[in-house]
């Protein structure tokens, strides 16, 4: 009891020391707080449990997670195998169209000129499928040629094959054999003409493909950002706005490829032959992706990319040419932009701009049902089964989210 009594006088004289120094207020101010602090704790308490009751709450478990951690770490099965068979999906596609068109390098009614009957040609024909064009004379023959009709031809009076070289990378290696072998059999001399040979500068002639590759991807790369910057695929100013767009990714392109790297021969007067050449492809199909977006949403860039990347691309033909293709993709790649933007590329180049009517009303057609399209859906509420946020409609459920659409749409037409 005495040390009690000691201790509890010394508390009380260092409690009378404190207040006589310090004064009142810094003495009663901390016990205030804790005052305060002790009031608190009890209500305090009570919201955090209301709070975790709530359905959004994070209630705390036994071992110190709450469910939202756990719900973080659980899989999301539905999303994941969604997402893994969409991919599953494209890879069968590409794989199909891809493999199927260029598993075999075999000529299917290869356009092929004569100025008449031969054994030596009907000996070829054994070997290779020719689709056969008569012509009156040799300089007759020459001039298809010259307009990429022909992929070459013979001339029975004097033995001559006449090989258009720009007009694929396989037949000049394919027909002059052919045609050296029957006359070898026969004992008949041959005289072999290359015409339309291919420059220094793009000795493969791969530039036309490349330069096609950059603006299909920049057709529907541009129609894709811009639908998720502006959240919407159609507006008033959007056709206006892709074709300054696509002005712009032609020069580009243009310059690179020409004054730049010199890719391709006389560039001072194709340059200005192909920028509207390139600024109409990919004008084309940056309204196709626009067009489908409206459509469909997000998914349009998936549609668009199977389109002009799993089947468009395939029925170019490449290098090789259409003749090359089986007739299943020479007769589909006819209507596609891919085929007429190479082809309005490559006969530009190559061919000195003859027979590009065809490719550019091709592409001419995609652009204005596209512009008229992509204007149309942006007066009213015409998608209807869209719904329409604006005029606070429902949002609609979109199959595929904008990240899983800006992937799909960095996939390189291969």
């Amino acid at each position: 009891m005495r040390l009690i009594a000691v201790g509890t006088a010394s508390v009380a004289e260092g409690l009378c020391l404190i207040h006589a120094t310090v004064g009142p207020s810094a003495l009663h101010a901390p016990l205030k707080r804790a005052e305060n602090a002790g009031q608190s704790r009890p209500h305090e308490l009570e919201e955090r449990v209301a709070e975790s009751a709530q359905p959004g709450g994070v209630a705390p478990q036994a071992d110190g997670k709450t469910d939202e951690t756990q719900a973080a770490k659980a899989p999301m099965w539905g999303p994941l195998l969604i997402g893994l068979l969409i991919a599953l999906v494209m890879v069968t596609i590409m794989a199909t169209t891809y493999i199927s068109a260029n598993h075999a390098v075999v000529a299917h009614n290869l356009p092929w000129g004569v100025t008449g009957s031969s054994p030596l040609t009907t000996e070829v024909q054994q070997s290779v499928s020719l689709d056969i064009h008569q012509y009156a004379n040799q300089g007759d023959l020459e001039n298809a040629a010259n307009h990429a009709e022909i992929y070459g031809g013979f001339v029975p009076q004097t033995n001559t094959l006449i090989i258009n070289v720009a007009a694929s990378l396989w037949a000049p290696f394919v027909m002059p054999e052919a045609y050296l072998k029957a006359a070898e059999q026969q004992g008949v001399k041959l005289h072999v003409t290359p015409i339309n040979l291919l420059p220094p500068e793009d000795p493969e002639g791969v530039v036309p493909g490349l330069a096609l590759f950059v603006l299909l991807v920049a057709g529907y790369l541009g129609s894709t950002f811009a639908m998720q910057r502006t959240k919407m695929a159609t507006a008033h100013r959007r056709v206006t706005a892709l074709f300054g767009y696509s002005i712009v990714v032609a020069l580009v392109v243009d310059l690179i490829a020409g004054p730049i790297l010199g890719a391709y021969p006389d560039v001072g007067s194709n340059f200005w032959k192909l920028w509207p050449a390139f600024a109409l492809i990919c004008f084309a199909v940056a309204l196709l992706a626009a067009t489908l977006q409206s459509l469909i949403g997000p998914l349009g860039t998936l549609v668009t990319v199977i389109v002009v990347v799993f089947v468009g691309n395939p029925s170019t033909g490449g290098g090789n040419g259409v003749a090359y293709l089986p007739p299943f993709w020479q007769d589909i790649g006819v209507v596609l932009p891919p085929r007429n933007g190479l082809y309005l590329i490559r006969n530009i180049l190559y061919f000195h701009g003859n027979s590009i009517t065809q490719p550019l009303i091709v592409l001419g057609i995609y652009v204005l049902v596209g512009a008229a399209l992509v204007i149309f859906f942006s007066w009213g509420n015409v998608l209807w089964w869209r719904g329409d946020e604006r005029k606070g409609g429902k949002k609609p459920h979109e199959t595929i989210s904008p990240q899983e659409e800006t992937g799909t749409a960095a996939i390189p037409p291969g």
